[in-house]
């Protein structure tokens, strides 16, 4: 058996959702997903700037920000984190692929040992912030994101009260096709890590690709409607590691407003080893 090994290496492989102690998989199990989304369409030059080489805007420059609230998960021993992701629309072409997909341009994630594992063995944009369960409010559902108490993203789901987790609907709900699914076209990640000695430079700088559909999904609730949601300027004082990201979110135009959305899934667990492709 071959294993997996991160830094510090000494220890030992690595243990992460892609191996357990003694190489353990965790392909078969499930965890409970809530999606809230907002989609819009922007400028496509302002796009264009946030964009890794090799990237251009799609023909339809749509912005997607999307929160998952999620539970049980296997390899954290049923544990759980919530994140916010940044994705842009857009068409990777190298000297091989071309491919358009979702550029997934940053994660907030609320667990440090998640953006680890990410970051390093699939190139997940990952970085921490605390992204708390989401609350009720005046009928709406509201999340927010902070960082050492700087709040600097927050989204509110108008009309939308989130009850129960529908637990009896998992077993007679059916498997959803790649259109009917939350990832309906590929994930693209821009992995890139400096070199040691001169970091001006990457050691490591190429796209990796999730396949569309690379999830089982079972779809139990869905739920569409007006949004109200915001990144908030920051200075260098409040976020002064990733405080130019959320700037550069707050600064990009809104064109098209096109409505939130919420989906409550059923997720198959995919480890993704061997369900990654470099592009080139």
């Amino acid at each position: 058996m071959e294993f997996i090994y991160r830094m510090p290496v000494g220890f030992g492989p690595s243990w992460g959702p892609r191996q357990g102690p003694g190489g353990k998989r965790f392909e078969g199990s499930v965890s409970r997903t809530t999606f809230l989304t907002w989609t819009y369409t922007t400028e496509p030059d302002q796009m264009a700037k946030l964009l890794p080489p090799g990237y251009r805007p799609a023909s339809d420059p749509v912005v997607t920000i999307r929160g998952l609230y999620n539970r049980d998960f296997a390899w954290l021993a049923g544990r759980a984190y919530n994140y916010i992701e940044v994705l842009f629309r857009a068409v990777y072409k190298g000297v091989r692929d071309e491919v358009e997909g979702d550029y997934v341009a940053v994660m907030w994630e609320g667990m440090a040992d998640a953006c680890i594992v990410g970051r390093d063995e699939a190139g997940h944009p990952k970085i921490y912030a605390e992204v708390p369960d989401t609350t009720t409010r005046n009928g709406n559902t509201y999340g927010e994101m902070s960082w050492e108490g700087f709040k600097f993203f927050e989204h509110e789901y108008e009309g939308l009260v989130l009850g129960p987790w529908p637990y009896e609907k998992e077993a007679t709900t059916p498997i959803a096709t790649t259109a009917q699914s939350t990832m309906v076209r590929p994930r693209l990640h821009y992995k890139y890590f400096p070199n040691a000695e001169n970091m001006e430079v990457p050691d490591v700088a190429y796209t990796v690709m999730t396949p569309a559909g690379s999830y089982e999904q079972r779809i139990l609730e869905r739920w569409t409607g007006p949004v109200r949601a915001q990144f908030i300027r920051s200075r260098w004082e409040d976020l002064p590691t990733f405080g130019y990201m959320s700037n550069a979110m707050a600064d990009l135009p809104v064109v098209e407003d096109r409505g939130g959305a919420m989906t409550r899934v059923l997720r198959g667990f995919n480890d993704l080893r061997g369900g990654l492709k470099i592009l080139k």
